[in-house]
């Protein structure tokens, strides 16, 4: 890279790809995911040539812009993806789209073909600005150094004030043209929302004294608030529930605590908001109205156009949840209905004596909920679970019981490999926490050339693949309609011995007996590790209706 030159420029000069790294350093990025491309090679020779950012290599874009946005949703700051353009650009979609759904701050930095050549037949170009435009709050073209620091800036604010993806894009003959940019500072004004005022936390509290069969849902807007919850749970007399971002947001130890809502949830959850007669939503923007009846609802979020966007509220209030919730705590006055409690209780005492049946396994091969319950009795209470999208997660929305583990998901886009490069990036940005990601064979085999990104890069992640030869779901619920299966079945290799070759360690379970010790020894081992667990197909009670 050292003698590459363009426009006359040598690279010892600083130029626009040492700017943007400059740029994105001083807003706190330490990691930029991507694939190397012709287009962005300044950018990568630049990324060598400092240390305040480090580049992580991935085998795929899509992965990358993945990683990206588990890194913004682990962290609450920025995910940064690079690619090349054309095929490197159009991969990055899936990603983006993940971190435009969940609303979370991703900035993504593609190469263009030369200025000459946009708007031409020239090899790999495409409009990029038309291509990721419905998945971006900001999108840019860079045509001069000098609009560099308004083009940066515009998709800093774009990102964090609208927690969104913010795209730019740089014709290759950019990236080498000397700049001297100055550093714009982040302004943590960016991040700030409105409050309500006291008489509108009074109101609220009006409303939520004259309630006898209160509930709170809790979504992943109040992860930092679980202190908060519990209080206002047992002084109110109110069962928590979560959504699946949620979780984690309450935990077992609460003796209201009865766990996640939805298609992927704890049955009593659903039997509990059912007679409810309020409900307090905090920090979630899902409301599933097919499980609830018609009660008043009082929400909570720190962006105040969230507030009633999926459902119709009976009152709002902004703010940051914690904060919220500790000035309504503070001045909170009624005391909670025992029958209420007695009932709450008794709903969870049963459901979970039906789980712990349903773990227990009906035939010889492994029950999808026995995996489950070994990864609650195995992960450690700070540990980072990475949730891909299957047949697996409504299992453990079903069964898992958190503690203070952080559990992030592919929420709204909800889309298949999504576990393991969000635990890479878990593994990247928490390297004291342990890390396990939970897939089916379909989604991690979607994602698995990056099991050898693991290893490259060292992130003792642990991957337990839900292996059971199908995709599960599709599969039983068109068996369910009375359909033929068809595309469903899945030929899989072996994936301990996979994950063996590209230098992990792999290990196969098939008993139940054997699960937890393999478990331990994956989560343990210190390197990149693989639980290829053999379990049915069975279907989670209750998903499989036709429609």
């Amino acid at each position: 890279m050292s003698h590459l030159k363009a426009g006359g420029f040598t690279n010892t000069q600083k130029n626009v790809a040492a700017a943007i790294l400059d740029q994105l350093s001083a807003w706190g990025v330490k990691y930029i995911y991507g694939v190397v491309g012709d287009s962005i090679v300044y950018l990568l020779d630049a990324l060598s040539r400092q240390s305040a950012v480090k580049f992580i290599q991935v085998r795929h874009e899509e992965s990358a812009a993945l990683m990206a946005s588990a890194h913004a949703k682990l962290t609450g700051g920025i995910g940064v993806c690079i690619a090349d353009g054309g095929p490197g650009t159009l991969h990055l979609l899936n990603g983006l789209a993940d971190a435009w759904a969940d609303r979370v701050p991703v900035i993504a930095v593609t190469g263009q073909v030369a200025r000459k050549d946009i708007g031409t037949n020239v090899l790999q170009y495409i409009d990029q600005q038309t291509l990721i435009r419905p998945l971006a709050a900001y999108t840019g073209l860079l045509c001069d150094p000098q609009g560099l620091v308004p083009a940066m800036e515009k998709a800093l604010r774009a990102a964090i004030s609208e927690n969104s993806v913010a795209h730019i894009s740089v014709p290759m003959d950019i990236f080498p043209m000397p700049c001297e940019a100055g550093i714009i500072p982040y302004g943590p004004y960016l991040g700030d929302f409105p409050e309500s005022t006291e008489e509108a936390l009074d109101g609220a509290i009006e409303l939520m004294s004259s309630a006898r069969r209160p509930v709170i849902l809790a979504g992943a807007g109040a992860r930092q608030a679980g202190s908060y919850l519990a209080d206002l749970s047992l002084r109110w007399g109110a069962a928590i529930i979560n959504t699946l971002p949620g979780t984690g947001s309450a935990g077992r130890e609460l003796p209201l605590y009865s766990g996640a809502l939805g298609l992927a949830g704890f049955p009593a959850s659903e039997k509990i908001l059912g007679q409810a007669d309020i409900c307090l939503i905090a920090g979630a923007n899902w409301w599933p109205s097919k499980y609830v009846p018609d009660i008043p609802i009082i929400q909570i979020d720190r962006n105040p156009a969230h507030i009633g966007s999926t459902t119709p509220v009976s009152y709002g209030l902004a703010g940051d949840v914690s904060s919220v919730l500790a000035k309504i705590n503070s001045k909170f006055k009624f005391s909670p209905d025992h029958s209420w409690v007695d009932s709450i209780r008794k709903e969870i005492a049963v459901c979970l004596e039906m789980l712990d049946r349903e773990a227990e396994g009906i035939n010889d091969r492994l029950h999808p909920a026995s995996v489950i319950r070994a990864v609650q009795h195995t992960a450690p209470d700070d540990a980072i679970i990475c949730l891909d999208t299957g047949d697996h997660a409504i299992w453990f929305g079903r069964i898992f019981r958190p503690c203070r583990q952080r559990v992030i998901l592919s929420g709204k886009w909800r889309t298949m490999g999504f576990g393991l490069p969000a635990a890479l990036a878990a593994g990247t940005v928490s390297q004291d926490r342990k890390v396990v990601a939970l897939t089916g064979d379909g989604g991690f085999s979607m994602t698995m050339a990056e099991f050898m990104t693991a290893v490259k890069y060292n992130i003792p992640v642990t991957v337990v693949v839900f292996n059971n030869g199908c995709l599960a779901t599709e599969k039983n619920k068109m068996l369910a309609g009375g359909l033929n299966p068809a595309g469903t079945s899945l030929h899989n290799t072996d994936f301990a011995a996979y994950a063996v070759s590209c230098g992990g360690v792999g290990i196969k379970v098939s008993a139940v007996a054997d699960l937890e010790t393999a478990l331990r020894e994956a989560m343990d081992c210190g390197r990149p590790a693989l639980v290829d667990v053999i379990v049915d197909s069975i279907p989670v009670p209750g998903t499989v209706l036709p429609g």
